[in-house]
C-alpha cells in the first residue's frame, strides 16, 4: 500500500500500514523538510517495533530543464537523506531529447555517486 503525505498523524498510519510512502519534494518541500519528516516516520516505526527499512521512501522532484546540475544536486541530497525511490516530474512542454539528457546529466551521475 502506498500512502502519500507528511503530516504527523498520517506518518503514524504509514508506519502502521504502508509499504511505500510518497511525498512531494523540491520545489514544494525542501530536502531538509523531507528528511525531517522521514525522521518522524522512523520514530513512529520505533514505537511500533517496525523496521523502518521495510517502507520504501518515495519522493517527487520537479526537474529543472535550465539547470540539470541543480536537479542532480537535489536528487543526490534526497538519496543521502534516505529516499530510495525518486520520481522525476517533467514539466511541459517537453524539450527534444529530454529523457536522454536527464539520463546522462542527472540519473547516471547520481548512480555513480550512490553506487561508489
Amino acid at each position: 500500500m502506498l500512502i502519500g503525505g507528511w503530516g504527523t498523524r498520517l506518518l503514524r498510519l504509514v508506519a502502521e500500514h504502508a509499504d511505500v510512502r510518497n511525498v512531494p519534494g523540491p520545489p514544494h518541500n525542501s530536502v531538509e523538510f523531507v528528511a525531517g519528516r522521514a525522521r518522524v516516520l522512523d520514530a513512529h516505526c520505533a514505537e511500533l517495533g517496525r523496521d523502518p527499512a521495510e517502507i520504501v521512501r518515495s519522493v517527487q522532484v520537479l526537474v529543472s530543464y535550465d539547470d540539470p546540475a541543480a536537479t542532480r544536486a537535489t536528487v543526490l541530497g534526497l538519496v543521502r537523506a534516505g529516499m530510495n525511490h525518486v520520481v522525476l516530474s517533467l514539466p511541459r512542454p517537453y524539450p527534444q531529447g529530454v529523457v536522454r539528457r536527464l539520463a546522462e546529466e542527472v540519473v547516471a551521475p547520481v548512480l555513480t555517486v550512490v553506487m561508489a
